[in-house]
């Protein structure tokens, strides 16, 4: 059969893990922020009425958000503290949000690159809070690829 008559899978949302150079961490239940905006700009030409020139501008990669449930590891806070309050050296680092079908094998990966975390928020806590604890990171970075290597 031929590639273009073969049936596309589509594959489900959740079934993902996060790779982040030396942090292990626990497996997430979200993730935004895999996109990428270029900026286009129009320059109008005098005497041309019809239309306008339209330019290529740069690139912005929106922040990547994760949630995960609270666990015992503290790696992720960590970087963020190491990164944002401490005075040591900022800590950018590589990563890879990898897409999974349901046998478990590999099938898409989105890396980044030069990421540092730019906000953590800790879970909400009370005796009205139902379900489990959650935390938040948000990762600022400068670019993003998809690497299909592993369809």
């Amino acid at each position: 059969m031929a590639q273009e008559e073969r049936k596309k899978e589509t594959f489900v949302p959740h079934y993902f893990g996060v790779e982040i150079e030396g942090i292990q961490a626990a497996r997430f239940f979200k993730c935004e922020g895999l996109e990428a905006e270029t900026y286009i700009y129009e320059v109008e030409e005098g005497g041309l009425n019809s239309n306008t020139h339209k330019f290529v501008g740069r690139t912005r990669f929106p922040n990547i958000v994760l949630e995960n449930g609270v666990t015992e590891s503290n790696d992720l806070y960590n970087w963020h503290k190491k990164t944002t309050l401490s005075d040591e050296k900022i800590e950018r680092k590589n990563g890879s949000i990898i897409m999974y079908n349901t046998k478990g094998e590999e099938i898409k990966r989105w890396n980044f690159f030069r990421a540092l975390p730019c906000r953590w928020v800790g879970p909400r806590l009370g005796k009205d809070i139902h379900g489990m604890a959650v935390e938040r990171i948000e990762i600022a970075h400068e670019g993003i690829e998809v690497d299909e290597s592993g369809s």
